[in-house]
């Protein structure tokens, strides 16, 4: 059918049209997104400070929107008070500063100016301002006058000793801005460090006011509710902890055997105020390696650990930098008896109340007989080292004999490569300070008559590095020289207490044999510290774990504890791998050798029931893992946590939305409201040629 010019009719032609404009815009902008946004941004690594609950409130870092800041460099006291006090800054601004500048008044003075976006403290660079030798020579713990001591032994007692009396108490303060680190820790951190500092130093080159001028961007908000109780109700909140460790090498131990228990503990994890970064050396590492040597030198013995009067039991702790949760859920299981109401479907353990395994029953808290506990004993930084014995006010008898052998065994050992390190009575001052904090106020809150020995580098204080992110650097033959006299002490204390000797003299030829033959190995410690601190990829871990078949090889990784069953905490791993070693039975006594291969040939060497493939052989051990979370949280029937009394430590972290840093360029806040304008005049006149479009297809073409 033909119709005259002029006539002619396209149904909806203004539909087809309009959906062809809008179409091709939305086209040229997919094709440009991309593009655009490479070229306006550049997303770099972060390192966080996030935000922690607890069953009172909350403590860390917490923004509730995107913060966005031009970045401004300040590298002492005076430059902080200079920003607060320049008129002539106009924006929010991303504050640079040394770590060791992040102290309450200066984030006072910068909260106060009305100019801060967020804060970046950097840890370790190249420029010399943040080198080590820049550190100043005396720093300020962040935690507390007395960490934990609200959860300890004598947190009912009046006017406590301070352990810790310069702690600032900046890790338990609230934060409604980023505060982000940078640390060249790997080569990631370090791209990060460069660009920042690079944009840094252009904003400085044009005195913070001629633009554009670099920015950062920051993404960190986390989904906390005002509290644990809160928050784990509303499934925003994980309890902070994850997995204790605790082995023997009786192999046959029962609640019922009547033989007395010997204790050896230490602490795997620690805190500062950037999780990603932590790693404790004094505060921790350096007592986790003092027992791992331990267990070393021990299984040395002649005579067989197992055949003793007494068991040993090595434990290490996870979460007890949060109200001591790893000892305390530890102590608290082995002293009550355990009512499985509902049996795991396979396997062992017990599905609720949840428990991966319930050997743990087998160990009686009435029959632990003595304690003997490593806690920073590397004597960094301190002019005139020395190790201090600590026990209760008013030791036993008992007590007292035991700090008699460590100081004894101490003069005796000259294995040291430096000559040996004097072991004192913490109270040989005549000043009762009782225990500082430790694992084992959570066996003497249960059993106070237990006689108990915390060994540490420290007489009055506890380190200032403790809960420091500047907790990072050890000194390599005084550190070690240090934790090879604590190891040697305790082992050979601790043998001759398992042997039941008071009095040397009174050991026979082959115990005389027996424990000349445990000897501590430096080169065991020097590798320890050297994969706890620094490479966990080390050839020490990799035989263990086969870590070097990873695509990704970890590196330096943080011994923040994480949260509860997460896949962040590879120590407990290792630290069970390596004690099931040593408390396992030896190929020479065994009546049959080991099977090796479960490891590099698992199609061809299977262990048998009850045994595990530790370092590629198969090994049978009373090694197990116990959950570790604060004993003021439960898990109901549902697996559902929720709060059972908020008077214990009940310590939980938020989970986030996606963290991140992105650096771009800023024009001066008169350029952006001319942009706004801009953007306004070309929206208005693009819906104007949107109605033109339709007036002119009215006139020209005939719609039905």
């Amino acid at each position: 059918m033909y119709m005259e010019a002029g006539q002619l009719r396209f149904p909806k032609a203004k539909v087809l049209f309009s959906r062809f404009l809008l179409g091709l815009v939305a086209v040229c902008s997919l094709v440009g997104a991309d593009d655009s946004y490479d070229t306006i941004y550049n997303d770099i690594g972060s390192l966080p400070c996030v935000r922690l609950l607890n069953a009172t409130g909350s403590i860390g870092c917490q923004s509730m929107k995107a913060a966005s800041g031009v970045l401004y460099r300040a590298d002492t006291d005076a430059d902080i008070q200079q920003f607060a006090t320049n008129k002539g800054l106009d924006s929010e601004y991303t504050i640079v500063i040394p770590y060791w500048l992040l102290t309450t008044p200066n984030i006072e003075t910068l909260r106060s100016s009305k100019k801060l976006a967020a804060i970046i403290a950097v840890i370790n660079g190249t420029d010399p301002v943040y080198s080590l030798s820049a550190r100043p020579k005396t720093i300020v713990s962040p935690d507390t006058s007395c960490p934990n001591c609200e959860f300890g032994l004598y947190a009912n007692t009046p006017n406590q000793y301070q352990w810790n009396p310069s702690g600032s108490g900046l890790l338990f303060q609230q934060y409604d801005f980023p505060i982000y680190a940078l640390d060249t820790i790997d080569e990631r951190n370090t791209m990060s460090y460069n660009a920042v500092m690079i944009a840094t130093s252009i904003n400085q080159n044009r005195g913070y006011n001629n633009y554009p001028l670099k920015a950062l961007q920051f993404h960190s908000f986390m989904w906390a509710a005002q509290d644990s109780g809160a928050c784990l109700r509303k499934g925003w909140c994980t309890p902070i902890g994850g997995a204790s460790v605790w082995s023997t090498p009786s192999n046959n131990i029962t609640s019922t055997d009547n033989k007395p228990i010997i204790v050896v503990a230490a602490s795997m994890d620690a805190r500062s105020m950037f999780h990603d970064l932590t790693l404790g050396v004094e505060s921790s590492i350096t007592g986790m390696v003092t027992l791992m040597a331990v267990a070393e030198a021990l299984s040395r013995s002649t005579i067989p650990l197992d055949s003793m009067p007494k068991h040993i039991l090595y434990t290490l702790f996870t979460g007890e930098t949060w109200g001591f949760s790893g000892s305390q859920r530890f102590v608290q299981d082995i002293s009550k008896t355990i009512e499985c109401i509902k049996p795991p479907t396979s396997g062992a353990g017990c599905a609720f109340p949840f428990y991966s395994n319930l050997d743990f029953q087998r160990l009686n808290p009435a029959n632990i007989e003595s304690i003997f506990e490593a806690s920073q004993v590397g004597n960094i930084g301190v002019s005139a080292p020395a190790l201090y014995a600590h026990t209760v006010s008013t030791p036993s008898t008992a007590t007292t004999t035991l700090v008699q052998q460590l100081i004894q065994t101490g003069v005796t050992n000259t294995t040291a490569p430096q000559g040996t390190i004097a072991i004192k009575a913490a109270n040989s001052d005549q000043v009762d300070r009782g225990l500082p904090p430790s694992s084992t106020m959570s066996f003497l809150k249960v059993r106070a008559d237990i006689p108990a020995v915390v060994l540490t580098s420290y007489q009055k204080e506890m380190s200032p590095l403790t809960s420091q992110d500047l907790d990072d650097t050890w000194d390599s033959v005084a550190t070690i020289n240090s934790i090879q006299q604590a190891a040697s002490a305790i082992s050979k204390t601790v043998w001759l207490q398992a042997q039941g000797i008071q009095d040397a003299t009174q050991m026979t030829p082959a115990m005389q044999e027996s424990i000349a033959s445990i000897q501590v190995d430096p080169t065991l410690i020097q590798d320890l510290m050297y994969c706890l601190a620094s490479n966990y990829s080390c050839p020490l871990v990799d035989g263990y774990l086969n870590v070097t078949a990873s695509a990704n090889l970890p590196t330096r990784l943080p011994h923040y504890s994480g949260t509860l069953y997460s896949q962040s905490q590879p120590f407990p791993i290792f630290a069970w791998s390596f004690l099931a070693n040593m408390t396992s039975v030896k190929n020479v006594t065994s009546p049959q050798p080991r099977a090796t291969g479960c490891s590099t040939r698992p199609d061809q060497v299977q262990c048998a029931s009850g045994e595990y493939c530790v370092g590629n052989q198969c090994i049978a051990t009373m090694t197990r893992y116990h959950d570790a979370f604060g004993v003021g949280i439960s898990m109901n029937d549902k697996n559902q946590y929720f709060i059972e009394d908020p008077t214990k430590p009940a310590w939980t972290e938020a989970t986030w939305d996606p963290i991140g840093l992105r650096l771009f360029d800023v024009t001066s806040p008169s350029s952006q409201v001319a942009e706004l304008v801009t953007g306004i005049v070309l929206t208005v006149a693009s819906i104007g040629a949107v109605f033109w479009s339709r007036k002119f297809l009215e006139k020209t073409i005939k719609i039905a």
